[in-house]
């Protein structure tokens, strides 16, 4: 299990140097000690994972912070490279896989399944505007939605008198993990010893995540285990599917170390793939996409074509073919600017070359043309042409 993990992390982490990467990560692990998911602070280097798994999900958003509504999931699992993971998230994700892995050693819990939860709650620390910053903090803050029960939403009434969520009326998630109040109290965990148990620090919320999913039984490496766990996460099986798309993306190295402290724009890049419109939209959008990127008639297919594929090769190659002392590359550049230029509406023609022939396109196009061969037929015609003019 350590050995393929390993490999998958050299893999990936192209943008770092592995020994210092390494290095740093094992001297915060050795240096440092954790709290215990408790109210008080343990002692002892790894957390504390309960033995019975929580009733509570992490997380009830039906459409979590992290996800551009509009791209779906073919839009966010095909960016997965190039929206990058940010180099202080990726540490957390590991450091939640050692400590998790000392701590509950039967869960096996891969870095890449919390790095996948990470992306779809919050984008890695980076929606609504966020960045992620050296230390691991989302700044300003990631804040969901007040759980209502508007709009589709779940219901849950303040449960820390806005201390943790500023809403003293309704629960809302929070950090970059996404935790509702209630359950981050219950495992809440100060991961990088700062003295606090941040939701907004990703050392903390990784961690934290990283409890609730070994808590109980169960093998996170097996699909049926990881499935399991995330549906405890978030109850709804449409994330279920979108979290383990990602994560096993994340596990054969789909990804990307990026910088810290920098945010990310959507990433819909097209209106075609919008998936707030109808299919007719965006079948619509596509047409006029194409259109759009097509060129315009007698611009590039004519002028350009008749110029340069006449004047050039015919000019080339007419020229430095035809002379006589031309070689069989030259006279090809004839005959390639030649039909280039006839496709184009050119009318400077390119000679032969090769051994000097007086031969033009011209005549040669002529004598096939009037053998009986047609300009619609140009396999043939460009045949008929190159038997003359060799």
């Amino acid at each position: 299990m350590g050995a393929r993990k390993l490999t998958r992390w050299q893999k990936a982490s192209a943008l770092v140097p592995m020994a210092v990467l390494v290095g740093a990560w094992g001297a915060a692990l050795t240096n440092s000690t954790f709290a215990t998911a408790s109210d008080g602070s343990g002692g002892g280097a790894v957390p504390d994972v309960p033995s019975t798994a929580f009733d509570q999900p992490a997380s009830v958003q039906e459409t979590p912070g992290g996800i551009d509504p509009r791209a779906g999931l073919n839009g966010t699992v095909a960016t997965l490279s190039t929206n990058g993971i940010p180099s202080a998230a990726l540490y957390a994700y590991r450091r939640a896989e050692t400590l998790l892995g000392s701590a509950d050693g039967s869960c096996n819990l891969p870095w890449n399944l919390v790095a996948a939860i990470g992306r779809v709650e919050s984008n890695h620390g980076r929606s609504d505007g966020n960045s992620l910053s050296a230390d691991g903090i989302a700044k300003p803050g990631i804040y969901g939605v007040p759980l209502d029960g508007n709009d589709g939403r779940a219901k849950v009434a303040d449960t820390d008198n806005g201390a943790i969520d500023k809403n003293s009326v309704y629960d809302r998630a929070v950090g970059p993990l996404q935790f509702i109040p209630s359950t981050w109290k219950s495992v809440a965990v100060d991961s990088d010893n700062d003295g606090m148990k941040n939701p907004q620090d990703i050392d903390d919320a990784a961690t934290s995540a990283g409890i609730y999913l070994c808590a109980g039984p169960g093998n996170l490496s097996t699909e049926q285990g990881a499935a399991a766990a995330v549906r405890r996460y978030n109850h709804s099986q449409s994330y279920v599917d979108l979290v383990l798309q990602v994560s096993a993306a994340y596990a054969a190295g789909e990804f990307t170390q990026t910088p810290n402290d920098f945010s990310t724009a959507s990433v819909l890049t097209s209106q075609s793939n919008d998936q707030t419109l109808t299919e007719a939209q965006r079948k619509k959008a596509k047409r006029a996409e194409n259109n759009a990127n097509k060129p315009p008639k007698g611009t590039d297919g004519g002028t350009d074509g008749g110029t340069d594929g006449g004047t050039d090769g015919g000019t080339d190659g007419g020229t430095d073919g035809g002379t006589g002392g031309g070689t069989t590359s030259d006279g090809l550049s004839g005959l390639v600017g030649g039909i280039l230029g006839d496709l184009g509406g050119g009318s400077t023609s390119g000679s032969s070359g090769g051994g000097g022939s007086t031969l033009t396109w011209a005549q040669a196009k002529a004598q096939c043309l009037a053998s009986g061969l047609s300009t619609l037929d140009l396999a043939k015609l460009t045949k008929c042409i190159t038997g003359l003019l060799s």
